[in-house]
């Protein structure tokens, strides 16, 4: 499992998916709060369990359109290697979530001035 598949089919619905209002109330450490419950909730040996303590810890309401994403990550059955990657590549993985979220939003803004 790549880094760059976790990230795009896991981790940015995940980011997407934090209330915006929960974004702005953290807004000086939303980064770290994310990168820190990635990592602490890492330590299990189902990805399911995983995912479910970060969606609470962060308020995550999955957008419908992410669902199919993260259902195949599910049923690829390769929680070991991707629970190995949230813990020991963190820092990495939202960085690559960031700089994602940093390209799409100037997309957006690129869109609204035409």
């Amino acid at each position: 499992m790549t880094p760059e598949l976790i990230t795009e089919n896991l981790l940015t619905p995940i980011w997407r998916g934090i209330p915006a209002d929960y974004k702005s109330k953290y807004r000086q450490n939303i980064w770290q709060q994310f990168e820190d419950n990635i990592r602490s909730a890492a330590y299990t040996s189902r990805l399911a369990t995983w995912f479910d303590t970060i969606c609470r810890r962060l308020d995550v309401q999955i957008r419908p359109e992410h669902a199919a994403q993260i259902a195949q990550l599910f049923n690829a059955r390769l929680d070991r290697a991707i629970l190995r990657a949230l813990r020991e590549e963190t820092t990495l993985l939202v960085l690559m979530v960031r700089v994602a979220n940093e390209e799409r939003k100037a997309e957006q803004n690129q869109a609204s001035m035409f």
